[in-house]
């Protein structure tokens, strides 16, 4: 059993590296995905700004094409004020052309708020095109910067990984599953030593029947409180183990 225990510190070791590298590796690209992110808001946000001006374009042509033929109706009603002889003919007359100019004064309103949007849209799109073309730059920078730390980072956590299988071959399977999740769970402290019938992972008092279970070294036990592995040492040996 004393071999086991000493496997399990050793995996203890390994597996404190193996789960910082994971996290590294986590954590490298945080930056890069929220750039890219940000890139992909701001592009919808340019497609977005490229439609609302698109529309505003057909509207003024629209408007134009209305306020040419409004025109033209105008002029032609106009040029016919002169061959008018009653007093209910000039006035059906004037009141179309009044309908008219105030249909213009519409038109002209509208053009000038389309107009305006479209000023203050193109303004946009060319601030934001070009931010965008930094930000372009900067992600394929980034990226080159990131894929070489994952690359790194991925070798360390390859040799990491043989290390711990050339230490974990001769343990059982469940036992190193069971032993990962308490190291993980419990700040990388996965087994430790009972001192003064005291576990000195969580310093709960333990039953003598209980602690002398754990001398006997029949078999692995679990700390009832924290679940750690726990191991036996004489009082003479007993090392200062990290209270969690």
């Amino acid at each position: 059993m004393q071999k086991t225990f000493e496997d399990l510190r050793g995996l203890q070791a390994i597996l404190i590296r193996e789960f910082g590298f994971e996290e590294e590796l986590e954590e490298i690209p945080r930056e890069l995905n929220e750039l890219k992110r940000s890139f992909h808001k701001l592009d919808r946000s340019i497609q977005e700004k490229e439609s609302t001006g698109e529309r505003n374009s057909t509207l003024l042509e629209e408007l134009k094409k209305e306020k040419e033929e409004l025109q033209s109706g105008k002029e032609k009603y106009e040029s016919q004020i002169e061959l008018i002889k009653t007093q209910r003919e000039y006035e059906a007359l004037t009141s179309e052309i009044a309908q008219i100019n105030e249909r213009l004064e519409i038109i002209g309103a509208a053009e000038s708020e389309a107009l305006q949007e479209l000023e203050n849209i193109e303004g946009d799109l060319e601030e934001q095109r070009t931010l965008l073309g930094e930000m372009k730059k900067t992600i394929a920078e980034k990226e080159k910067e990131v894929n070489k730390l994952l690359a790194a980072k991925k070798k360390e956590l390859d040799g990491c990984l043989k290390e711990k299988k050339k230490i974990t071959h001769e343990l059982d399977e469940e036992l190193i599953y069971k032993f990962e999740k308490i190291v993980r769970n419990k700040e990388g402290i996965g087994i430790v030593s009972i001192k003064n019938n005291v576990c000195m992972g969580c310093n709960m008092l333990l039953p003598p029947q209980f602690v002398n279970d754990v001398r006997r070294e029949e078999k692995i036990i679990f700390c009832p409180n924290c679940s750690r592995i726990l191991f036996y040492m004489d009082e003479a040996d007993q090392p200062e183990d990290i209270v969690v």
